[in-house]
């Protein structure tokens, strides 16, 4: 495995540490004073752990490049191929197909489309909140549909206000639901101690599941950027 200097960021700080991003690549961010030898032994005892890592980001990009490239759409769980028509006046998901009105320039389809996941997260997020808050029994400050800049799914703040990423609306409806879950269980506890996961499994028993299915899809939060 070779490092290249490119991938050393070397800044103010008192951690090492490395990530993986969306084309496979290792960045590594490191505090000013730390040796290369230091930053290349760190990088030789975590190899296995790169390199597996790598492996399914590459395989992961190749499975899904069609929907990295834009040529379809996920749309609740859903792959939709899109289809330019006069018949429809907005952007439209049926079946296994997303229409697109032919008016749109071919230049603007994208954000076009971005707009239409942000007014349907809109409704739907709101909808599945609104439920298990009551379900729940619990009271939430505000909810906002967001880019989420940091490449979240959703955070909940020490005011009570859920932020929601609008790409959920990509994911199948079950793993939405975790997403939400997991946001409203943080109004009882801010971390992820003993008590926040047995709220909730009393929600969702097959978290645990729900919640592999969603770091498969962590690719989707760097379409549209």
């Amino acid at each position: 495995m070779e490092i290249y200097p490119k991938n050393i960021i070397k800044a103010k700080r008192k951690t090492l540490s490395l990530m993986i991003d969306a084309n496979g690549e290792l960045i590594i961010k490191a505090p000013l004073k730390m040796s290369d030898r230091d930053i290349y032994n760190f990088i030789k005892s975590k190899e296995r752990w790169i390199e597996t890592k790598q492996q399914q980001i590459r395989l992961n990009n190749t499975i899904n490049v069609n929907i990295l490239n834009y040529a379809q759409f996920l749309y609740l769980g859903n792959t939709l191929t899109p289809v330019i028509t006069a018949n429809v006046k907005s952007i439209t998901p049926y079946e296994n197909f997303l229409y697109i009105p032919a008016k749109i320039e071919q230049d603007k389809i994208l954000k076009k489309v971005i707009k239409f996941y942000k007014d349907v997260a809109t409704e739907i997020l709101q909808e599945r909140v609104n439920y298990f808050s009551r379900l729940l029994k619990l009271q939430y400050g505000s909810l906002k549909c967001s880019n989420n800049a940091k490449q979240r799914w959703g955070s909940c703040d020490s005011k009570q206000n859920i932020t929601l990423n609008w790409r959920l609306v990509m994911l199948p409806p079950n793993v939405i639901d975790y997403v939400v879950v997991h946001e409203l269980c943080h109004l009882l506890e801010l971390n992820h101690t003993q008590n926040f996961w047995r709220v909730v499994q009393s929600i969702l028993p097959k978290w645990k599941e729900l919640r592999i299915d969603l770091k498969s899809k962590n690719y989707l939060l760097n379409l549209f950027r």
